[in-house]
């Protein structure tokens, strides 16, 4: 039977490729008409040739026909392929990814009359690229968190596998050994234990496999030779539900077991190894009076030791403090346990430094408390590393300013204020109107830029008692405190507006957008509560990008 080849070629565009086709008509006036599509157009894209003959603003929003345009108008004007993805709904309502390969076709004057756009689906890919690059960023955050806790521990720490090879040592480890990592690395464990202790800490390793964790203390070698007391908790290392190794985290108490011993024996001699000392060692007697401090005062307060004998010994210590170490003194009398604590004493130059501290009573013959010795040292280092971390769990990386954590809860004081003295507040929820644009247009860099000024127009525009934090995205919120009136919100969103629409220009990129903004007032007629506020202020900014953005709505 003989097809004629027009009626052949019509029907593999329109059947036989498996991608979908658009053939776009260009207008004198220089539209975009849907000319032709093909059946996977129909399939995947839910479209029929009722669009055929129309412009692509008549079938798509404005965001997208608007992205498309530009596109097909490239294809156009640079007469070569543009390819580029983007988003495209199924006819199930879901999302999927599409790679789009633009070709402009011409007449014999050189003219665009079409565009042909093959669509292929790339949704599985990218869902997939997405996962992989996710699984990636935590990996290699949690990799950076444990090297930092491990490295700068200022405890030895030691990780072993399940047959007790040494698979990493810290700095603290070799800096209290005198071994070098590479030496201890693929070793025995019980290679570096002293004889005698060895059966002691493979009950204690046998039992922490098992799950059974116990703090004991033996006695470590040293590359000279020596020995010296630890007190040893083994923590057990676990992938994917299974016990794998073994964290031993051993704390070197070698100063403090020499001083308790040389003290019972001669106060004399106790002195001889507390003037060595690189701690702050300190006598208290029943009271709690200050009666020797070591010479190493003088190193790490820049204090005169003589000015601390004959006062109490939280003199020097951070007022807030001072009730947490008068009790745990006590207790530790009561009870003939040692104390650990925290603590913020004075430094000559510094100021308030962090401190932590152990003391251990000292008895006589008859059991009747003698005096306290006190052993404390500098953590300046690692408390700041802590507020780091805490900085970190309330703030976004990205533009410094606070995160959504953070923003609940100055929500919630904000409610218990409103609840107790009656001050109003309200919410504001925005975010860049074409952001996605941006970002197809000028790349991610760019767009993560501009979300980064964004925050930093906005920041110029309101007071030092509001708080502005990114929800994430191009998506922020905004609480304003003690505004009593609608006409004071307004004025601070027509500000952001106006802030946001003039000019932007980063790096070599150059544009114009817009900001859309959603406000939630407290309403007199229901109840106020955290849910409630952020559900209105979220409608509202749906409301106002609906409306075609560069505005503000209001909920109340």
């Amino acid at each position: 039977m003989f097809i004629h080849k027009e009626q052949f070629l019509n029907n593999v565009l329109l059947n036989g490729i498996q991608d979908m086709v658009y053939i776009m008509e260009v207008s004198t006036d220089g539209n975009f008409i849907y000319y032709f599509i093909n059946h996977a157009v129909k399939k995947f894209a839910g479209l029929t040739n009722d669009i055929l003959g129309m412009t692509l603003h008549e079938i798509l929003d404005g965001e997208k026909a608007d992205f498309l345009f530009w596109k097909y108008q490239e294809a156009a004007f640079t007469k070569d392929c543009v390819i580029f993805e983007d988003l495209y709904p199924s006819p199930l309502g879901e999302t999927r990814y599409g790679e789009n390969v633009l070709t402009p076709i011409f007449d014999e004057k050189n003219r665009c009359t079409h565009v042909v756009a093959v669509v292929k689906d790339i949704t599985e890919r990218r869902i997939a690229e997405d996962e992989t690059e996710k699984a990636r960023e935590m990996l290699l955050e949690g990799k950076h968190r444990y090297q930092s806790l491990f490295d700068y521990n200022l405890d030895a720490v030691i990780a072993i596998n399940q047959k007790g090879i040494i698979l990493d040592v810290n700095q603290s480890l070799e800096l209290a050994t005198g071994f070098r990592q590479v030496n201890l690395l693929g070793i025995h464990y019980t290679s570096i234990i002293r004889l005698e202790d060895v059966p002691k800490i493979e009950k204690y390793f046998d039992s922490a496999i098992n799950g059974i964790l116990e703090e004991f203390s033996i006695q470590m070698k040293t590359k000279d030779g020596k020995h010296i007391e630890m007190i040893v908790k083994l923590t057990p290392i676990i992938v994917k539900d299974e016990t794998v190794g073994i964290y031993a985290i051993c704390k070197d108490i070698s100063e403090q077991i020499k001083i308790q011993h040389k003290y019972t024996e001669s106060e004399n001699k106790f002195e001889i190894i507390a003037e060595n000392s690189g701690d702050l060692i300190t006598m208290l007697d029943q009271n709690g009076m200050i009666t020797y401090v070591s010479p190493s005062y003088r190193d790490v307060l820049k204090m005169e030791p003589y000015e601390y004998l004959g006062k109490d010994f939280y003199h020097n210590v951070h007022p807030e403090d001072i009730p947490h170490l008068i009790g745990s003194f006590e207790q530790s009398i009561t009870s003939g346990k040692a104390w650990v604590a925290q603590f913020r004493q004075k430094h000559h130059t510094l100021g308030w430094i962090w401190s932590e501290l152990r003391g251990s009573p000292v008895y006589n013959h008859e059991k009747t408390f003698k005096q306290m010795v006190v052993l404390s040292r500098d953590i300046s280092l690692r408390k700041n590393y802590e507020d780091k971390l805490k900085y970190f769990a309330y703030h976004d990386t990205l533009t410094g300013i606070p995160n959504r954590r953070y923003f609940e809860i100055k929500l919630k004081q904000a409610l218990d204020a409103f609840e107790s003295t009656g001050e109003k507040f309200a919410i504001i929820i925005m975010d860049l109107d074409h952001f996605k644009s941006i970002n197809d247009t000028f790349g991610h860099d760019i767009g993560d830029k501009a979300i980064a000024e964004f925050s930093l127009r906005v920041g110029k525009r309101i007071r030092s008692i509001d708080t502005l934090a990114r929800l994430g995205g191009d998506e922020f919120v905004l609480l304003l405190r003690g505004v009593e009136t609608k006409e004071q919100v307004i004025e601070i969103a027509m500000s952001i507006i106006n802030a946001v629409q003039k000019p932007w220009k980063i790096d070599d990129a150059k544009f114009i957008t817009t900001t859309s903004i959603g406000i939630s007032l407290l309403g007199s007629e229901r109840e106020n509560t955290f849910e409630s506020l952020y559900k209105n202020a979220d409608q509202a900014l749906y409301e106002a990008k609906n409306a075609g953005g560069n505005q503000f709505a209001i909920k109340i």
